[in-house]
């Protein structure tokens, strides 16, 4: 959600996604391992923390490893994070990974990091890799605390200004992702906004918390209304004028322009 309309809604601001950096070179076996672009979308995710958050800021980050745990990537995959540790001067960065309790979802692995890491900003602890008795001689960890144990990251997580979520597939393709924290977000946007404009967010935010909390409260005691709007207010060709100089949808505030300059002026 745009940061300005979830201000204007007073909606729940669990964090925000810095940018995530994708590298899909395929120059690399087949089987699955992260090849040198994974070495990149780490390291890109790890300098914009540094830039966010300064050089002492990114040391209070961790990751969310990509973590299969087979022989092959818990190699590849920890020599990734910690040489970027050592680039970055992180002693002791914390390593997670929510595949020990949830297994390797379809496509939607990423999510399950996410909403893990979202997590830890609520209720103030990193989930522990508890699947295993000891971490592997081969594993590469010298500036890496690869968690065994649950880490208390203060009462709302807020040890932690970020983390990032490292997801890999076949075919040589990568993705590193840079979530803040809900506390740096904050930090942030009343720079941007002003102190003003964040005091009315927080009045409005009171109505939309006290909400939510009671369509919860309902749900748990199995008292949830369903709400189905699907199909209502939906524009369809009806809504719809065409003309040369643009397309105008009935429900939209301004026309979308048509009036394209030749992108190609130079080849005519």
């Amino acid at each position: 959600m745009d940061d300005e309309l979830a201000l204007e809604l007073g909606a729940n601001v669990y964090g925000s996604v810095a940018d995530v950096f994708i590298n899909a070179d395929a120059n690399k076996k087949s089987i699955s391992a992260p090849g040198v672009g994974n070495y990149v979308t780490v390291a890109k995710a790890a300098a914009l923390a540094k830039a966010i958050l300064g050089p002492e800021g990114v040391k209070q980050t961790y990751v969310q490893a990509h973590g299969t745990g087979t022989p092959q990537n818990r190699v590849t995959e920890s020599h990734i994070l910690n040489e970027v540790a050592k680039t970055f001067e992180i002693d002791q960065w914390p390593v997670a990974a929510i595949k020990s309790y949830v297994g390797h979802s379809m496509s939607c692995a990423p999510g399950d990091q996410l909403i893990a890491s979202l997590g830890v900003w609520q209720y103030g602890w990193i989930p522990g890799i508890q699947t295993i008795d000891q971490i592997a001689e081969d594993v590469h960890q010298s500036n890496l605390n690869i968690l065994t144990e649950h880490f208390y990251a203060g009462e709302k997580g807020e040890a932690m200004k970020a983390v990032i979520l490292n997801a890999k597939g076949f075919g040589g393709n990568n993705a590193s992702g840079l979530v803040l924290s809900p506390q740096q977000t904050f930090s942030m946007l009343e720079k941007k906004y002003g102190e003003s404009a964040m005091a009315v967010y927080a009045e409005k935010h009171q109505q939309v918390a006290a909400q939510a909390a009671a369509n919860d409260r309902a749900a748990c005691q199995g008292d949830e209304v369903i709400r189905y709007h699907f199909g209502e207010s939906v524009m369809d060709e009806h809504s719809v004028t065409l003309s040369q100089e643009s397309v105008q949808l009935s429900q939209f505030g301004h026309a979308i322009p048509l009036n394209f300059a030749n992108p190609y002026s130079d080849y005519c």
